[in-house]
């Protein structure tokens, strides 16, 4: 009986953890848009862009697409999230009756960008992270992002002109942040984000804009979902390309392709989950397709970490690819409707050792924990949040962007 016991309380730790840690979080990525890093009139911009998406599938290590909570819940479970970015834009030449070099001859840019999200777990995923005294959802304001740039100046050789420009983002750690969340809109870390990118024309027809940028995070010393957000979350790169075609003065189609990229991996310093509630051995027969005399058993068990030095996962990476088509209304408003479907991958996960604890019926109705241990025993978890989770589920995006006073 021993051995049984021990052989359930090692599936009770991969039935119940493996589906609390698999809940993903879409983060914001680098997409670039019609025209994003051609040199604009100057004026002042305001944008408003909202994206959604249900996430169903996300990145294992390896990276395979698997269902989000499989074996765990039912197919068909999934994070929903909704995410308003309200964007000013401003783009002028403060240095222009300056003795400043370069920027006396060159305009400049300053863009902030907030963020109100939404996020929550259908409720197969919902009542597994409650078992972890965790909370399923997540709403309210996100991280701040504050970006300054330079344009380079503008070229043509014939039918083909383009420009460059440098920019650097720091994005200020506001948002609604909650330890015992499993969704969190803000990510309790800073983040500074040195770019370039470039613009062309050909023909005024067909137009392209790329970037390259490097994202320096920093560290997360107060990590979420049982420390199961990276606290040293790793650098990433980021490089993406978009070709536009002008149909006509109003109307243009696009189609993109970004890539994420991790340097290294992330590291996990606080690994803290433990189930609040017991877990039952006829729960994990039933979803592991058990039989015999150990699913006759109505033992329940507790568990928690124990990893006392920090754990690293492999990096994460992922590309996707873009299409959208954009109108523009008269001078003064832009209207842009785009759909990105991610094509490869690689998320976060992290192999943390558990013991495992006998619950012992209390005289209030409940259960307490026995003393240690009944066994040990490892689970693979996966990494969550902008920084581990790596997202397998298309998102839609609506632009609309109006400019306050037209040149």
């Amino acid at each position: 009986m021993p051995r049984l016991r021990d052989k359930l309380s090692r599936r009770a730790v991969a039935l119940a953890l493996g589906l609390a840690a698999s809940s993903a979080q879409a983060g914001i990525v680098f997409t670039p848009h019609l025209s994003e890093y051609g040199i604009l009139p100057p004026g002042q911009y305001t944008e408003f862009t909202t994206v959604f998406t249900e996430i169903e599938h996300i990145y294992d290590k390896q990276g395979n697409k698997i269902k989000l909570g499989l074996p765990f819940v039912p197919a068909g479970a999934s994070t929903d999230a909704a995410l308003g970015l309200i964007k000013y834009l401003w783009v002028g030449n403060i240095f222009r009756d300056t003795n400043v070099p370069i920027l006396n001859t060159r305009p400049q840019f300053c863009r902030g960008i907030g963020v109100l999200g939404y996020q929550q777990n259908t409720e197969q995923i919902a009542a597994r992270t409650r078992i972890f005294g965790l909370k399923p959802g997540a709403n309210g304001l996100g991280d701040v992002f504050v970006l300054c740039g330079v344009y380079g100046q503008h070229h043509r050789w014939g039918p083909i002109s383009g420009n460059g420009l440098l920019a650097t983002t720091v994005k200020f750690p506001v948002g609604s942040y909650d330890t015992d969340a499993a969704l969190n809109i803000g990510t309790n870390y800073w983040t500074y984000i040195p770019q370039f990118a470039f613009h062309g024309d050909v023909a005024g027809r067909l137009m392209v804009d790329g970037t390259f940028a490097w994202q320096f995070n920093g560290d997360n010393d107060t990590p979420s979902f049982g420390g199961l957000t990276p606290t040293r979350p790793a650098d990433v790169r980021n490089a993406e390309i978009n070709f536009a075609w002008k149909w006509n003065e109003r109307f243009f189609t696009d189609v993109g392709y970004s890539y994420r990229g991790s340097v290294g991996p992330n590291y996990y310093d606080k690994i803290t989950v433990a189930n609040e509630e017991p877990l039952r051995a006829d729960d994990t027969c039933k979803l592991l397709d058990l039989s015999g005399p150990l699913c006759d058993s109505t033992d329940r068990f507790f568990v928690a970490a124990n990893s006392p030095i920090p754990l690293a996962d492999r990096g994460v990476n992922g590309t996707m690819i873009t299409a959208g088509f954009v109108y523009i209304y008269r001078t003064t408003s832009v209207f842009n409707f785009r759909i990105a479907k991610p094509i490869k991958g690689q998320g976060s996960q992290i192999t943390v050792p558990f013991n495992v604890y006998n619950a012992i019926p209390n005289a209030q109705g409940g259960y307490t924990r026995g003393g240690c241990c009944v066994s040990t025993t490892t689970s693979e978890l996966y990494g969550v949040q902008e920084a581990a989770a790596v997202s397998a589920s298309p998102y839609l995006e609506l632009r609309f962007v109006y400019l306050f006073w037209a040149p």
